[in-house]
C-alpha cells in the first residue's frame, strides 16, 4: 500500500511544481508578447504591480522609460525622481533630461548636461542631447557644433543628420538640408522621416522632378504629386513645424528610433517634417496668403456628419474633451487630454479647412457626441472629424462654411482633470 502511495505522491509535488512554473512562465510570456507589440500600456500595468509587491531600482527605471515612451514625461519623471534622489547614475540624469526637454523646461537641462559632458565628454548621446538642447533654445550655430561632435563620436548617424539638416530648414538654407538628407537616402538605410525631409527640401530647391520620381517610388501620397509638390513649396519651416521663439523646433531627434521602412499605408501628410522628441512651441500662428482670402468664395452651403473614427491607436495618449465657441470674426475648437498632445499643423488645401496631425493620440469614444454638438451650435462650423492615419497619429480637420483667412494653435491652461488644452482659433 505504502509502494503504491509513493508514486502519486511524487506526481503531485512535480504537478504542484509544474504550476508555479507554469504561472511564472505565463508571466514571462505575457511580458514577451507586450514587448514584441510595443504594448507599453500593458508593459506599464505588469511593471506597476511588481513594483507595489517589491521596488527595485531596474524596474523602477524600465517603468519610468515606459511612460516617457508613451509620451506622460511628466509620470516619468515622477517614478524617476526617487533613483535620481540617491544616484548620478548616468542614463538615469539622461532620461530626465529627455523628459524636461519634451516639457519645455530647458533651463533645467542646462546644468545637468554640463555635469554630465564633463565627466563623459565622449558620449555621442550626450553631446546630441547638447545640441537638442541648443536647438530647442534657438541657438542653432551651437546645435551644429553639437550634433557634429555626436556625429563624430559614432552617435546613431541617421539621427544626427537629420539634426543637421534640420537645422538647415530651420535657417532656409535648403540645398546643404537636401546634400545631408540625399546622403542617408542614397544608401538606402533611412526611416520614413528622412524621405519626407528630402522630399519637402526639393520642394523647396524646385526640384520638382526629383521630389515626383521619390514621391511615387515611396508612395507617399495616393493623390497627385504635383499638388503635393506645389503644396510644401507654400509652407514655411518655422509654420510646419510650429516654431516661435527659442522655443524653437516641434521635434528633434534625442535619440535612435527603431527603423520603419513600411510606408505603404502612409501618406506624405500623415508625417511631414516630423523631427523628433523636442518639446513643442506654445503657440502657432499662420495667415492664408492673401490672394486666396481675396479669391475666397465658401465651399459649402450645407452641415455635414462627422464621420465615425474607425479602428485604434496603439499606446495612445487619449483626448478626453472637445469644445467650441466664438472669438471676434471666427470661432475657437478646444482639445483636453491628460497627457501632452504632440502635433503639427499641415498644409492648407481648402480656403474653408484647416488641418492637424496629432501624434499617438486617439479620440474618446464618446467625443463623437460632442462633434454633433458643435455642429448644431455653431452654424458658421461645417464638421469637426478625426481621422485614423494607420500610422500612430490622427488628423483633425475642421471645416468651415465661411473662408478661413487666420488660424493660431496654442497650448493654454488646462485644469485639474485635464493638464493639456490645445486651442484652435480660426477667423473669417
Amino acid at each position: 500500500m505504502v509502494k503504491k502511495l509513493i508514486p502519486i505522491l511524487v506526481l503531485a509535488v512535480l504537478t504542484g511544481c509544474s504550476g508555479e512554473l507554469s504561472n511564472s512562465s505565463d508571466d514571462d510570456q505575457k511580458e514577451y508578447i507586450l514587448t514584441q507589440l510595443n504594448d507599453y500600456q500593458g508593459l506599464i500595468e505588469i511593471y506597476r504591480k511588481r513594483l507595489s509587491v517589491k521596488d527595485n531600482a531596474d524596474e523602477r527605471y524600465y517603468l519610468a522609460e515606459l511612460y516617457n515612451k508613451i509620451g506622460d514625461y511628466s509620470s516619468s519623471n515622477i517614478y524617476l525622481q526617487p533613483l535620481i534622489n540617491k544616484s548620478t547614475e548616468q542614463r538615469y540624469l539622461i532620461l530626465h533630461v529627455k523628459n524636461l526637454l519634451e516639457l519645455g523646461r530647458e533651463k533645467e537641462c542646462e546644468d545637468i548636461l554640463s555635469s554630465l559632458l564633463a565627466k563623459n565628454s565622449s558620449s555621442g548621446e550626450l553631446w546630441n542631447l547638447q545640441g537638442v538642447l541648443f536647438a530647442q533654445e534657438g541657438q542653432y550655430e551651437q546645435a551644429v557644433q553639437s550634433f557634429a561632435k555626436a556625429r563624430g563620436l559614432f552617435y546613431n548617424e541617421e539621427v544626427v543628420i537629420n539634426n543637421l539638416a534640420m537645422m538647415e530648414i530651420l535657417q532656409q538654407n535648403y540645398p546643404k538640408a537636401r546634400d545631408h538628407l540625399l546622403d542617408l537616402y542614397s544608401r538606402k538605410k533611412y526611416q520614413r522621416q528622412t524621405v519626407y525631409n528630402l522630399v519637402y527640401t526639393l520642394a523647396k530647391t524646385n526640384d520638382d522632378e526629383s521630389a515626383q520620381k521619390i514621391i511615387v517610388d515611396e508612395k507617399l501620397t495616393a493623390g497627385e504629386p504635383y499638388k503635393l509638390i506645389q503644396a510644401l513649396k507654400k509652407v514655411s519651416p518655422k509654420e510646419q513645424l510650429n516654431v516661435t521663439n527659442a522655443r524653437g523646433i516641434n521635434k528633434i531627434q534625442n535619440e535612435a528610433k527603431v527603423d520603419d521602412n513600411d510606408t505603404s499605408k502612409n501618406t506624405f501628410s500623415h508625417e511631414t517634417m516630423k523631427i523628433e522628441n523636442v518639446a513643442k512651441s506654445e503657440n502657432s500662428t499662420s495667415a492664408v496668403s492673401s490672394q486666396v482670402a481675396l479669391n475666397c468664395i465658401p465651399q459649402l452651403n450645407n452641415k455635414s456628419k462627422p464621420n465615425a473614427f474607425i479602428g485604434k491607436v496603439e499606446n495612445a495618449k487619449i483626448i478626453a474633451g472637445l469644445t467650441a465657441g466664438k472669438i471676434s470674426n471666427g470661432n475657437a475648437v478646444a482639445l483636453y487630454s491628460a497627457y501632452s498632445l504632440n502635433y503639427i499643423v499641415l498644409p492648407q488645401e481648402k480656403n474653408n479647412q484647416l488641418s492637424i496631425q496629432i501624434f499617438s493620440s486617439m479620440p474618446a469614444g464618446d467625443l463623437y457626441s460632442r462633434q454633433l454638438s458643435i455642429l448644431q451650435k455653431y452654424p458658421e462650423i461645417n464638421n469637426v472629424d478625426f481621422y485614423n492615419n494607420g500610422d500612430s497619429s490622427i488628423t483633425l480637420r475642421i471645416t468651415t462654411n465661411k473662408c478661413i483667412v487666420n488660424k493660431a494653435i496654442k497650448r493654454a491652461v488646462g485644469n485639474a482633470k485635464y493638464k493639456e488644452k490645445l486651442l484652435i482659433e480660426f477667423s473669417y
